[in-house]
C-alpha cells in the first residue's frame, strides 16, 4: 500500500510539472545573421597578364621592304592593389571599383628581310609596366557569402617600346618610346566572404586599347626622324585577391 501511495505521488508531481512547463512562454531562437556585401573595401591582387601587340609601320615597312606587321606576344607576373564600394539590394550587388597593377609584360618579335647577301633584321620589344582600371561592378549573391560579379569601365596602360635594327656594314641602331594609353575593360569574377570583414576573390579582366600611333625616337631615315609606328594592343589578366571591408555600415 505504501509503495502505491509513493508511485501515485510521483506521477502527480510529474504531471503538475509538465502542465507548469507548458504554460511558460517559449523564447524565440534568434535568426542567423545574413551577410551583407554593402560597404567600402581595399585589398591586394596577384596574378599573371598576357598582352598581344600587332605592330605595323606605315612608312618604313614599304620603304625598307620590312614586314608590314609584327606580332608581339608578351606575358609576365603582375601584382597590385584594388579598392571600391558596394551596395546590396536583395541579391543584387552594385558598386564601383578601381585597381592598379605593376609588372613587366615583356615580349619581342624579330624579323629578317632582304636578300641573303644583304639581310636586314628588325626586333621590336614591347613592355607594359603598369595597368589601371576604373569600373562599375554588378553581381548577384548566389549564397549570402558567395558573390558572382561582372565589371566594365575604363582602362589605362603604360608601355615601353624598343625598336632595334641591324644592317650590314652599319653599327646597330634603333629607338625607344614610352606611351600611356586609355581604353576600355570588361571582366568577371567570384568572391567568397570567409568572415564579416575579409573575402577572397578570383577575377579575369580583358583590357582593349585599340590601334594607336607610337613615335619612335630614332629611325633608319636619320637622326630626328620619328616615324609613326602603329600598335593594336589588348591585355588579358587573371588575378587572385584578398579584400578587407573596413566600413561595412557605411551606407
Amino acid at each position: 500500500m505504501r509503495c502505491k501511495l509513493l508511485a501515485g505521488a510521483a506521477l502527480a508531481a510529474v504531471a503538475a510539472g509538465s502542465a507548469f512547463a507548458a504554460d511558460l512562454p517559449v523564447k524565440a531562437v534568434a535568426p542567423a545573421p545574413v551577410y551583407d556585401w554593402s560597404g567600402v573595401y581595399i585589398g591586394g591582387v596577384i596574378g599573371g597578364g598576357w598582352s598581344t601587340h600587332d605592330v605595323s609601320d606605315q612608312a618604313l615597312g614599304p620603304f625598307l621592304g620590312a614586314p608590314y606587321a609584327q606580332g608581339i606576344a608578351a606575358s609576365g607576373m603582375i601584382g597590385g592593389v584594388d579598392g571600391g564600394a558596394r551596395y546590396q539590394l536583395g541579391k543584387l550587388v552594385v558598386g564601383v571599383e578601381g585597381d592598379m597593377t605593376w609588372g613587366n609584360l615583356n615580349g619581342t618579335n624579330a624579323n629578317a628581310f632582304g636578300p641573303d647577301s644583304f639581310t636586314i633584321s628588325r626586333a621590336i620589344t614591347a613592355d607594359t609596366k603598369w595597368t589601371a582600371t576604373a569600373a562599375a561592378t554588378f553581381g548577384t549573391a548566389l549564397d549570402p557569402t558567395v558573390l558572382l560579379y561582372g565589371k566594365a569601365g575604363v582602362a589605362f596602360a603604360n608601355t615601353g617600346y624598343t625598336d632595334s635594327w641591324a644592317v650590314p656594314g652599319v653599327p646597330p641602331f634603333g629607338g625607344t618610346a614610352s606611351d600611356t594609353r586609355v581604353g576600355w575593360t570588361a571582366g568577371t569574377g567570384v568572391e567568397w566572404a570567409f568572415s564579416n570583414a575579409w573575402s577572397l576573390k578570383a577575377e579575369y579582366d580583358y583590357l582593349d586599347f585599340g590601334k594607336y600611333n607610337v613615335a619612335i625616337s630614332e629611325s633608319p631615315l636619320g637622326p630626328g626622324v620619328t616615324p609613326m609606328t602603329q600598335d593594336r594592343n589588348h591585355i588579358n589578366q587573371f588575378k587572385a585577391g584578398l579584400n578587407w571591408r573596413f566600413l561595412p555600415t557605411f551606407w
